[in-house]
């Protein structure tokens, strides 16, 4: 399972990138907006910040043709953007317009909500299937398990779509990852809570207070 950050903020994404596991970064128009009015240099610096693919939403759901023409301007900025359309009957529209016209472009189906909306985004031929189980979750405080069940929906029908989760907490990283998701993203407040736990800060304090009653502040010895 590939590890995202959902971020347009360059600082966090070379500070997750830092730690040596991020694969790309996914955004949505609430964080480009967040960046400020300069919409295409925010893109630029996100792009070049990831180490990887970067997800990126047009702006509508209703009508088809400005997606499409989004989407081509998209991946004309980037070949390294993965474009995301609207779950919704003119994203799907728009998915299959492009699809048809350029198979090659990579296109995620985003902010799905129900298995049926899975299986759609599976049928009209999406690259990935990006399912919001975990902002659902907050939302309406009870899990939402549809990361297994959308596993099970694409090997039965031998769709290639990939399965995009949104994390929150560790917890349901775990769970995502089990259910066999084939990318995670998370804020960075949850990427950090992935790396700690109470349990390992105490033992390692209490591994470090033992060898230094000994030792001090001596070590093994390092070589260069």
């Amino acid at each position: 399972m590939d590890l995202f950050l959902d971020s347009s903020n360059p600082k966090e994404i070379l500070e997750a990138r830092s730690w040596g596991l991020l694969a790309g970064v996914t955004t949505n128009p609430g964080l480009i907006s967040a960046a400020g009015p300069d919409m295409e240099a925010t893109l630029a610096r996100i792009v070049d910040a990831s180490p990887g693919p970067v997800f990126v939403q047009v702006i509508g759901w209703h009508d088809p043709e400005p997606m499409v023409r989004q989407a081509r301007w998209l991946h004309a900025f980037s070949d390294r953007i993965i474009v995301k359309l609207p779950a919704s009957v003119a994203g799907l529209q728009a998915l299959q317009q492009l699809k048809q016209a350029q198979p090659d472009l990579r296109l995620a189906v985003t902010a799905i909500a129900s298995l049926a909306q899975v299986y759609l985004a599976g049928k009209a031929g999406a690259d990935v299937a990006a399912i919001f189980n975990g902002p659902l979750d907050q939302a309406e405080d009870t899990p939402h398990d549809m990361i297994a069940p959308a596993r099970r929906i694409y090997t039965n029908f031998g769709f290639k779509t990939k399965i995009l989760a949104c994390g929150r907490y560790p917890r349901l990283f775990g769970e995502v990852a089990v259910a066999g998701a084939d990318i995670c993203t998370m804020k960075m407040e949850f990427m950090r809570l992935l790396y700690e736990h109470s349990f390992t800060e105490q033992r390692m304090n209490g591994f470090l207070k033992s060898w230094r009653s000994t030792f001090g502040e001596k070590t093994w010895p390092e070589l260069p």
